[in-house]
């Protein structure tokens, strides 16, 4: 990991010895524990362990293959931006993702977007910048699906739960500003090189650094204004995020919790949006408080959604753990090469 983040620029490298990094780490830690706390507040741990003691699972190993299929398919879905500006391998991506994705659990502040952006510049020669920028439009594109699908869920459930609807709601306005965002800030290009030219720099060479660093960052926001490449990612975004929802209904058979798609939907995306909230590596206090609070409606107890939200995320750890070490493997073989 260490590896892949000294390929970053200087520029472009976190400084976790900073304040504003330690400061961000205690927010985090005190969020963490106050909404384990909420979570775990009366919880019937009789109920429990006995949902995780009577679960079926022999079928797990279909659910661990299912999620691999669907980190494939995302690997797809980024391989068409990235695409778009040079041929890229699609075992790249996938590497590059699930190191990011490990980099994620393990990392504060979501710094696995560093580490797949260094993954992919080192191993498919695209810019770094560049890479981050599609990563942004993948992120503003999965929060606009988790928006409408959150909605159409929320509606079709006959269940509207207030706080939700209101998270929803503000989200929006955000996902909508980086939407807009996405198609308007490329075509202000000229105008951004005039502002660059304009800083107060003392030296050149830093203006011409941060005018080709935006440059490679605008050309990955570029990436979306093909119709048939937009088209092919909107697709595969509904593809990913229904064989998510299966495979939560899946899960959710496994501990012998009655759980419907659009249930699911829901579940979803609440998670979703909370990877908004400052939280600890691997969202722990977070995702239990938001699968006790967007389950209960269905009348689904404290104890089942805690047991299913544990399973989730230890089976997620123990893939992402796999397939993360691999690439990292991959990575250390081809750089020693």
């Amino acid at each position: 990991m260490k590896r892949i983040l000294n390929d970053l620029p200087e520029a472009q490298k976190g400084k976790t010895s900073t304040r504003f990094s330690r400061l961000m780490f205690v927010i985090s830690a005190l969020l963490a524990a106050l909404f384990l706390y909420l979570a775990l507040h009366g919880l019937d741990w009789r109920n429990f362990f006995v949902t995780l003691k009577n679960a079926r699972y022999v079928y797990l190993p279909i659910t661990l293959l299912w999620s691999t299929a669907s980190f494939f398919i995302r690997a797809l879905r980024l391989r068409v931006l990235l695409s778009s500006e040079t041929p890229v391998s699609i075992m790249n991506v996938f590497w590059a993702n699930m190191a990011g994705y490990l980099g994620n659990n393990i990392l504060p502040a979501r710094a696995g977007e560093l580490v797949r952006a260094a993954y992919l510049g080192r191993r498919n020669n695209v810019s770094v910048s560049f890479a981050l920028a599609v990563g942004l439009v993948e992120r503003l594109m999965d929060l606009v699906t988790l928006i409408v699908l959150g909605s159409i869920a929320l509606s079709s459930a006959g269940i509207v739960s207030p706080l939700f609807q209101n998270a929803l709601n503000g989200i929006s306005i955000f996902g909508l500003i980086g939407l807009t965002a996405i198609f308007i800030l490329p075509r202000l290009d000229g105008l951004v090189r005039r502002l660059i030219q304009s800083l107060p720099m003392p030296k050149e060479t830093h203006k011409l650094k941060l005018d080709n660093f935006l440059q490679q960052f605008i050309g990955g926001l570029r990436s979306l204004h093909s119709f048939p490449r937009a088209a092919q990612f909107i697709a595969l975004t509904g593809l990913i995020w229904m064989m998510d929802a299966l495979g939560t209904v899946f899960l959710a058979f496994i501990l012998k919790i009655p759980l419907l798609i659009q249930q699911a939907f829901v579940l979803l995306s609440a998670l979703g949006l909370s990877s908004a909230i400052p939280s600890t590596p691997g969202y722990v206090g977070v995702y239990q408080f938001v699968a006790v609070t967007a389950l209960a409606p269905f009348g689904i107890s404290r104890a089942d959604a805690l047991a299913f939200i544990l399973i989730s995320q230890i089976f997620g750890y123990l893939l992402i753990g796999f397939w993360g070490l691999l690439s990292l493997w991959q990575f250390n073989k081809q750089s020693e090469a």
